[in-house]
């Protein structure tokens, strides 16, 4: 997210490992604004043991029997002591334990979150916007069947200074099993819900677009894409589910960005497939006229 970040251990090994979570980052840039450092050590805790995260303020930590770490916003610094058996699968040390502590920090540092999915159409970054549960990650899994570009199946992350930037993610889609037949390499407990983990193809993930739409989604009988006014987008962008109301003026800024040209309703039925095929129909060939 062009983000200075520093991971720093005194053990090879899991340093390694962290090299190889985050090898799709460009390495040896120095990025803009302030940096933000996170220092890793091994840790006798039991992987796999549930943690609970608790934010006061400008700070983070894990409470449980896991992994323990902690995030200090003030300072951009973070801790996290690794379990062996995470530091020797950097899919799991990224997913369990230095993914929330980097997304905390970033989204304290002009990086804020937005609860949409994000999906490169033409040169528009397609926000999908709705509720868990509305259809954003089941439309990105359709998206990158048709080989669109993903930012993210769940959460995008908006610039404002000095320039409009919005940025991804990029990591496995996760889809209730029966929207992924054929794609199941393995699921997850995913707030309370059981989801298939599905890996983005080679060439599917970007991260970062310099322009957006935001589409509201809703479901009925018929496929259909209507422009709607900003505030009503605005509105919808309001609705903060917990995890996203920490930065609440920070999101009312984004939403105002991300909607000043206007927005879009997608009702979607029972085909995503058909979502997206409408969805290429209107942006595929660049930007969007406001309504």
């Amino acid at each position: 997210m062009d983000r200075p970040v520093l991971l720093r251990s005194d053990d090879p090994a899991l340093l390694a490992a962290a090299a190889l979570a985050y090898a799709a980052w460009p390495a040896g840039r120095t990025g803009d604004g302030p940096l933000i450092q996170l220092d890793l050590t091994l840790s006798e805790a039991p992987s796999g043991e549930p943690v609970r995260i608790e934010v006061e303020g400008g700070r983070l930590r894990s409470v449980g029997s896991g992994p323990q770490f902690w995030a200090d916003a003030q300072t951009l610094t973070g801790f996290c002591g690794v379990p062996a058996e995470l530091a020797a699968d950097p899919g799991r040390l990224a997913s369990e334990a230095l993914d929330t502590l980097l997304l905390f920090l970033l989204t304290r540092s002009g990086r804020t979150p937005v609860h949409a999915a994000g999906v490169m159409c033409g040169q528009t970054a397609l926000l999908l916007v709705g509720p868990s549960g509305s259809g954003k990650s089941t439309l990105s899994l359709s998206a990158m069947a048709r080989g669109l570009q993903i930012l993210s199946d769940d959460t995008v992350y908006i610039q404002l200074q000095p320039c409009f930037r919005v940025w991804g993610f990029p990591r496995p889609l996760h889809v209730f099993p029966a929207d992924a037949p054929g794609f199941i390499s393995a699921t997850r407990l995913r707030a309370g819900k059981l989801k298939a983990v599905v890996p983005l193809t080679p060439g599917a993930a970007t991260s970062m677009a310099t322009q957006a739409a935001v589409v509201l989604l809703q479901r009925d009988d018929h496929i259909r894409l209507d422009p709607i006014a900003p505030a009503v987008a605005v509105d919808a962008l309001a609705r903060l589910e917990p995890g996203f109301d920490l930065l609440s003026e920070e999101s009312a800024e984004a939403a105002a960005a991300l909607t000043a040209s206007g927005a879009w309703r997608l009702t979607l039925a029972r085909d995503p497939g058909a979502a997206i095929d409408l969805l290429i129909a209107r942006f595929g060939s660049g930007v969007a006229s406001a309504p």
